[in-house]
């Protein structure tokens, strides 16, 4: 596998940014790679997967392009007094990805994958654009945003979220996976098939049993899997292990 860091401009973002690439490198003339966009958590940063997994060694077995962006703590969200980050991931991003790198453009080849944060992100951007990935998964996914705002509320994380989410709900907007959802449903447009992981010691486990339940009460296919776990790597790692055979499974 051939593994690169590239630093490029963001229009959108109006600064330089960073994102990690892996490709197989033993390309065949004309080949365009499967790929899964892998998405960081809060206060992580794009070289989390490869520092503290084997994602580039399960990769390989697929054949399968991973790239991980860098968007720091934004909630993968266009931030009410901020950047827009959701933007960058889900439009500029992706353009340049494919025309910097032989990736397919196709719906079956595409996926998108994240943790805590970037779980929220991962489906944020898949069911915004359900029509560009076939996959999306979400290990320990932080899904119930106004959760967060009140598990937010009385430390210095506080100030970041209103920055990112302003001062009012979530709830009914684009920033909630619960409307995007129900969007979709009206526009009558096929969801991609979702993955949620999460360790039954996670203190996000309820919210992901929560939107489990949502998914199971609106008959949208998906697959759950909990075991033993905490808000960790040593979980993480085992699922992303998973997520692969899911994305890959007949």
């Amino acid at each position: 596998m051939a593994y690169m860091e590239c630093h490029f401009r963001s229009d959108y973002l109006n600064m330089n940014t960073s994102v990690h690439v892996i490709l197989p490198d033993d390309m065949k003339e004309d080949e365009k790679f499967k790929v899964l966009y892998l998405f960081h958590g809060y206060v992580g940063d794009h070289t989390d997967w490869i520092r503290f997994t084997s994602i580039e060694r399960y990769a390989r077995q697929y054949r399968l392009a991973v790239v991980m962006p860098q968007v720091n703590n934004s909630y993968y969200t266009d931030m009410a007094y901020g950047m827009p980050y959701f933007s960058y991931i889900s439009e500029e991003l992706p353009e340049w990805i494919t025309k910097t790198f032989p990736i397919s453009k196709e719906k079956d080849d595409n996926y998108i994958c994240g943790l805590s944060m970037g779980g929220y992100g991962a489906l944020k951007v898949a069911l915004t654009h359900p029509y560009r990935y076939m996959k999306a998964a979400s290990l320990s996914g932080a899904l119930n945003i106004e959760h967060i705002r009140e598990l937010s509320a009385d430390n210095k994380k506080n100030t970041q979220f209103e920055a990112t989410f302003g001062l009012h709900s979530v709830k009914d907007t684009p920033n909630d996976l619960k409307y995007l959802i129900n969007q979709i449903k009206k526009k009558q447009e096929e969801i991609p098939d979702l993955f949620l992981g999460c360790g039954t010691e996670d203190f996000l486990f309820g919210d992901n049993s929560d939107f489990k339940s949502f998914l199971e009460k609106n008959n949208i296919k998906n697959t759950y899997v909990v075991s033993k776990g905490e808000h960790s790597w040593d979980f993480w790692d085992e699922y992303i292990q998973k997520v692969l055979k899911w994305i890959f499974e007949k």
